[in-house]
């Protein structure tokens, strides 16, 4: 390999007579304006600004005073092995000659000095100086262009192996060995070796196609088996081809995909187990809904007999009993309705866990209209304010949406029967950057301590049970707003009044 070459950039010319140095020198710098040209007048001149300059190329007569042209040239040749000598001289002594070949002069031009003869000596060492400089310069990058492929494949976090057609290995990083179970002094001398039995004939398989050219890579999930440890890992392996098409080697990329195989095992297990909790859940459902239901009829069929001769003793033998009696009956009558009335809710109640909620625009101001007016015309003798925004509709199911109004709504209008006016208002405001609606009232309120009870199902706050109800409305609220993908909320303080809180996707 030819040694590195500076691009010549500077020419030192030595020659004792003035007339063809100046004549020269002048030649020179008008044939290459873009190289200097260094003059000199004898040997020992011209060693001085060789040292200054380092000039590549020498341009020398051989006999002159003070120092010849061949000792001078032995000096600049023990310091610089790379200088291109030239020899302009009439001397043509055959020891001169040899001693010239000896100090390593590539060219002799004899004077008179023809020109031409010595431009194109120079011209061919300037094109010789640039071609080695430019080969110089390729094979520096070829050589860090090198470094930098050992470097990414060795130190890649995966592991990389360049592979022979026939499936032996050309050459395998630290990271193939350590997926592979092995270490760099046993490293696998096939793509096959250390490979699970079971996974063996899709390997083989996907060469096989890759050598008749059926495909250009292929990738796969394979175990590798060494000292009993089994390590999942994902292969990918393509083919190489040169430029002419013709396929050379593979290149096979691996990676440890064991941590991830454990999880896919785990969260399969997972499924499993929450397919068969949620059909044991879907069993359960069923049986409950079923019980409910018989429950229903069970309870509804004495309900109603007992209701029945309530009346029926009431009707036939109401003059015949004293006041006490009749108002016993009473009691025992209005008892059956109240059951009847939990039984219903109950079942509404279970429903709710089974409806799937339709999907349609809903005019949420005029439903809390209709229930506000309804709630009015129930206890006229009350002093009651509504205030309900206009114009706010939500997109649900409209018969749940209204049921949630007719609760939120009939729960304000309960615990405000104690106030001397009744204030109880429907709107919107935004909450963490989305629409959400309210219902405020200025009732009892409640304690902070209490939120978390208000929408348990049969959970009455204090003082709840001489307002009447089952304690289900708000659960029943908040189990369809939970169905529509919304969320409910409540805020309060004793004697401040309540404000309850529901969005909609």
């Amino acid at each position: 390999m030819p040694t590195a070459r500076e691009r010549v950039t500077s020419i030192l010319y030595v020659e004792d007579e003035a007339e063809p140095r100046e004549l020269i020198g002048n030649l020179l710098s008008e044939e290459h304006p873009h190289i200097r040209i260094i003059i000199a007048a004898d040997g020992a001149e011209g060693l001085a600004l060789f040292k200054e300059h380092r000039p590549q190329v020498v341009v020398t007569d051989i006999r002159m005073p003070v120092m010849d042209g061949l000792t001078m040239a032995a000096h600049i040749r023990e310091m610089d092995q790379e200088v291109d000598l030239i020899a302009v001289s009439a001397y043509s002594d055959t020891s001169f000659l040899v001693r010239a070949i000896e100090l390593g002069f590539s060219n002799y031009v004899f004077k008179p000095v023809n020109f031409s003869k010595l431009l194109t000596a120079l011209t061919r060492i300037i094109k010789v100086r640039e071609l080695k400089h430019r080969f110089s310069e390729q094979n520096e990058r070829l050589r860090q262009s090198e470094q930098r492929l050992q470097a990414t494949f060795d130190q890649a976090a995966v592991g990389v192996g360049h592979v022979a057609l026939d499936g032996t290995f050309l050459r395998i990083n630290d990271k193939y060995c350590d997926i592979a179970g092995c270490s760099s002094g046993t490293a696998p001398a096939t793509i096959y070796d250390f490979t699970h039995p079971d996974d063996l004939p899709a390997c083989r398989s996907h060469h096989e196609l890759l050598l008749a050219g059926e495909k250009r890579s292929y990738s796969l999930e394979k175990r590798y088996v060494h000292d009993g440890v089994v390590v999942w890992a994902s292969l990918t392996v393509s083919m190489v081809q040169d430029h002419a098409g013709k396929d050379t080697f593979m290149v096979a990329i691996v990676d440890d995909i064991t941590e991830r195989k454990l999880l896919e095992g785990r969260i399969a297990d997972l499924n499993r187990a929450l397919s068969a909790r949620a059909e044991e859940l879907e069993s359960a459902n069923r049986d409950l809904t079923a019980f409910n239901y018989t429950v229903a009829h069970d309870l509804r069929q004495p309900l109603n007999l007992i209701s029945g001769y309530c009346q029926a003793v009431s009707m036939t033998c109401g003059k015949a009993v004293n006041e006490e009696c009749r108002e016993f009956l009473q009691k025992a009558y209005e008892g059956t309705v109240k059951m009847n009335k939990l039984v219903t809710a109950l079942l509404e109640f279970a429903e709710m866990a089974h409806v799937e909620p339709k999907r349609e625009s809903v005019d949420l101001s005029r439903e809390a209209e209709e229930i506000a007016a309804e709630l009015a015309r129930s206890e006229p003798q009350r002093q009651a304010r509504f205030v309900i925004a206009p114009g706010l509709s939500a997109q649900g199911d409209g018969q749940l949406l209204r049921a949630v109004l007719a609760n939120l709504l009939g729960n304000a209008w309960k615990y405000t029967a104690q106030r001397d006016e009744t204030a109880i208002e429907f709107g919107s405001s935004v909450h963490e950057g989305k629409v959400v609606f309210y219902v405020r009232d200025n009732g009892i309120g409640f304690d902070a301590e209490q939120t978390k009870e208000i929408f348990v199902p049969f959970r009455r706050l204090p003082g709840a049970q001489r307002r009447g109800g089952f304690g289900i409305g708000l659960a029943t609220v908040e189990r369809i707003i939970k169905r529509h993908g919304g969320e409910v909320w409540a805020e309060g303080e004793p004697d401040k009044g309540a404000t309850f809180y529901f969005s909609l996707p």
